[in-house]
């Protein structure tokens, strides 16, 4: 778990980790030949900046939010190619996209 704030104490079957790229390589480790999923905009982002993001799933939820980080907000960023992989519409439409290198 990627945290600039670790338990304490210990805590059973979870690794901590201060730094996205410990973080990455902790996960990959972990993951063996299966995918590493990245669950949160803020770090989807970094990994994103960083190059470090092969795919990225997005499921479109019938729900407004006020407040939250926009994954794909980058104020004077590089332009980030993505090719579709998959379109879904059912059960909510979802878009699978690949990151172009």
């Amino acid at each position: 778990m990627l945290t600039h704030r670790p338990p304490a104490t210990p805590v059973p079957g979870v690794t901590f980790v201060g730094d996205l790229h410990s973080g990455l390589a902790a996960a990959r480790d972990a993951a063996g030949e299966r995918y590493v999923n990245i669950i949160g905009a803020d770090v989807a982002a970094q990994c994103l900046a960083a190059g470090l993001l092969d795919e990225i799933l997005v499921f479109i939820a019938p729900v407004l939010l006020g407040d939250g980080v926009r994954l794909f907000y980058r104020p004077g960023g590089a332009h980030v190619r993505l090719d579709p992989r998959t379109v879904a519409q059912t059960p909510v439409p979802c878009l699978w996209l690949e990151v172009r290198r």
